[in-house]
Order: C-alpha cells, then structure tokens, then sequence
C-alpha cells in the first residue's frame, strides 16, 4: 500500500492528496528514515507523523 493511502486509511490525514504534505516536508519516518512520497509500506512497517506512531 502506498504511504500517502496508509495515512488518509489511518485517520493521519483527511484524504492522500493532503497525506502528501507531511511526506514532502519530511515529517514522516518509516522504518526510522524519512520517507518519500510514493513509498510502499507493508504491515510490519513503523510509520511515524512527527515523532508519534500512526496505527
């Protein structure tokens, strides 16, 4: 699932196209890196939205 669907899904943003602005300002982590938009996660995967888990 691509990161921006995982944060609108997860109540992170309203909807993808708004869960692309965190990503681009570099304020979500996956795995403990900055993430990128268009990054792939998977269910083991540790999101974080500025410094606090996403579930």
């Amino acid at each position: 699932m691509r990161l921006q669907a995982f944060l609108a899904r997860a109540g992170a943003a309203p909807s993808r196209r708004k869960a692309e602005t965190p990503i681009l300002d570099g304020r979500v982590t996956v795995n403990g890196e900055t993430a990128t938009l268009g990054a792939t996660v998977t269910s083991g995967d540790e999101i974080e939205l500025d410094g606090r888990p996403v579930l």
